[in-house]
């Protein structure tokens, strides 16, 4: 368990809903139809999961991610963010795009967000998936994701949010802003909060972990910590467990009383998952900071996958991340 520095204040969604007169505008601009994975992207952004990134990155902001694991925000302060949040385009895609004022950015044609003076540059994908994931196998899981993406990324002077996405599949009332969690400790008179990122079904030792990690804080001196259950909810690999079984697994154990509902909030985090290792593990815990939590749980191997090129051995040391949180 990491304590974690929440000074920062509580991150606001960058989501305003347009007149009619910017609606009528969007539908008639020139769009960039997303893929279900930058659809979560997106979210993640819009949300302010990724604070203080408020647009897809822009080529400054990706090497400074790439390069020094931080973003800077409009006053000049550093903030740790450790993972690439970009938007692709194809060659023809960006002639067709090319001298625009606006771009609108659809899912299954709806528009949510309008992309002010788009600029592009190039996406070069070894560079960034080799300093992201320390390989540039096409077997690594969300490397081939990358590898399929345009040759070109786009970003703007501003990104305007339209409207949160929905996806339909059951569990949309999960998918809290930081903003509505935030609410949530207010009302349940939280103290402390301790987050758990999990992208599993919980099994008996997590269940105790957590029991154990509410008995630590009380002991420390804190009379109501609260635990921010807050498993991935993004794309990952074929062969995980769907998020929408695990949230109903989730929701079961608060429901027998496996887990205490009075002390525990139970939301998605919406970002895809990056099996980046420690690269992802300080995205998993910088990203929750502008909810409020005061503590974050990370074990062994929370973000890690086996080497692409060798299924015998892992990718990463499984205990990088936390000697990361930890230092």
């Amino acid at each position: 368990m990491l304590a974690v520095n929440n000074s920062a204040r509580v991150v606001s969604s960058l989501i305003q809903t347009p007149s009619e007169e910017e609606a009528k505008e969007a539908e008639g601009l020139k769009s960039i139809d997303l893929t279900e994975i930058e659809a979560q992207f997106l979210q993640t952004i819009g949300d302010g999961w990724a604070f203080p990134l408020n647009r897809f990155m822009n080529e400054l902001e990706l090497l400074q991610v790439l390069h020094m694991k931080t973003i800077t925000d409009e006053v000049g302060k550093r903030h740790l963010l450790s993972v690439p949040i970009t938007q692709s385009v194809s060659a023809e895609k960006k002639a067709e795009l090319t001298g625009e004022k606006k771009v609108a950015l659809r899912y299954k044609g709806e528009v949510y967000a309008v992309i002010n003076e788009p600029v592009f540059f190039d996406n070069r994908k070894e560079e960034i998936i080799t300093r992201t994931f320390g390989t540039f196998s096409s077997k690594h899981p969300m490397a081939t994701v990358m590898m399929s993406q345009g040759d070109f990324l786009i970003s703007g002077a501003s990104m305007r949010f339209f409207k949160r996405l929905t996806f339909g599949d059951g569990i949309d009332h999960f998918r809290l802003t930081p903003a509505e969690i935030q609410a949530q400790i207010q009302a349940k008179g939280a103290d402390a909060v301790y987050a758990f990122q999990v992208r599993n079904p919980l099994h008996n030792g997590h269940v105790l972990l957590l029991k154990d990690t509410r008995e630590q804080l009380l002991k420390l001196g804190f009379k109501n910590p609260i635990l921010l259950l807050h498993p991935l909810g993004g794309w990952c690999k074929d062969d995980d467990v769907p998020t929408n079984v695990r949230m109903h697994q989730h929701q079961a154990l608060l429901d027998d009383g496996t887990l205490d509902p009075q002390h525990t909030i139970l939301a998605v985090w919406p970002s895809p998952m990056f099996y980046g290792g420690p690269t992802e593990v300080l995205w998993h815990a910088s990203s929750r900071v502008g909810c409020g939590i005061t503590h974050f749980i990370t074990g062994r191997d929370p973000a890690g996958v086996k080497h692409p090129e060798d299924p015998s051995k892992d990718l990463y040391d499984v205990w990088h991340g936390q000697k990361l949180l930890v230092n």
